[in-house]
């Protein structure tokens, strides 16, 4: 097993490294900003001679130091878990189909800023493929390197980083969309990253989001306020469109418990809410967002 294993992982970082050879116009050095070329199908090496290490599972690491993050292996595997069981398979289809609608030509590059362990990319970007646009580049990015490294080993042909959100290795004005699905945005970032006209597709969380399990946990925490957000949304994209999106789906006894662990909302809950959740053979859990599509002002 061991062997099959460093075959596969061998196999990651090869095509890791073709598809960073590619695209190695969307990197520049978090260092010193110069442009990056791939090395031995083993490095992303910078014109000054930074270099960072093409991992074995298929990313690269490009943080200075190791970054504390409480999103752990456990939590990325049941989301994963979660978003293979298809509960956020509407949101995916809903941005997917905003974005055939503004691309204008087929060499799309999309970036997941805050990509977690990656299925939203990917699921996106093999929906946008069915529908013809097989030109697309994808690339995630998060500083939770459990996530990162989860999404490379399933998907080595996409580009998948470890970096600081405010101080990406990626190039400026090299994308067409910028993806932002319940997570912090810099916007700032986003305005360098993406070209004169690009879109900022941003997903935030609504009332009545996971409110299921606040009721059980009796959570305190209470979603950022939609209208808060949304304004500052407005203070540096030209709002183009918000579509809010609310679903139901029914999950098993087997998937309650990746449910559960998915969301920091269970990290203060007490035992024995957590066991009575267990203990459902059902549970009916409410994904309830709004997608904001955000146009780049021009410069």
């Amino acid at each position: 097993m061991e062997g099959c294993l460093f075959v596969l992982n061998k196999r990651n970082r090869i095509l890791a490294a073709e598809a960073m050879s590619v695209h190695s116009s969307l990197f520049q050095c978090p260092v010193c900003s110069s442009m990056m070329r791939v090395e031995d199908l083993r490095q992303l090496v910078c014109l000054k001679g930074h270099s960072f290490d093409i991992a074995k599972q298929g990313y690269v690491h490009f943080l200075p130091r190791p970054a504390p993050s409480k999103y752990g292996q456990a939590l990325f595997r049941s989301r994963s878990i979660l978003s293979q069981s298809g509960f956020f398979e509407s949101l995916d289809r809903l941005i997917t189909d905003q974005i055939l609608t503004h691309i204008e030509n087929q060499s799309v590059r999309l970036l997941d800023m805050g990509c977690g362990e990656g299925s939203h990319l990917a699921r996106i970007l093999d929906m946008m493929h069915t529908e013809g646009c097989t030109q697309a580049a994808g690339v995630g990015l998060d500083i939770a390197k459990e996530g990162v490294r989860m999404a490379a080993s399933r998907q080595p042909h996409l580009l998948w980083c470890v970096a600081d959100l405010a101080r990406s290795p990626l190039a400026s004005n090299r994308f067409d969309f910028i993806l932002n699905i319940l997570s912090p945005t810099n916007y700032a970032e986003c305005h360098r990253l993406l070209r004169n006209n690009g879109f900022l597709i941003k997903v935030i969380p609504d009332n009545e989001h996971l409110q299921e399990l606040r009721a059980a946990f009796r959570s305190s925490s209470e979603p950022h306020s939609g209208a808060k957000l949304e304004a500052r949304f407005q203070d540096n994209f030209e709002l183009v469109k918000s579509l809010p999106l609310c679903t139901r789906l029914k999950l098993d006894a087997s998937l309650i418990p990746h449910a559960i662990a998915m969301t920091p909302l269970s990290w203060h809950a007490d035992t024995r809410s957590i066991q009575s959740l267990q203990e459902l053979s059902s549970l009916e859990l409410t994904l309830n967002v709004t997608i904001l599509i955000g146009r780049k002002y021009r410069q």
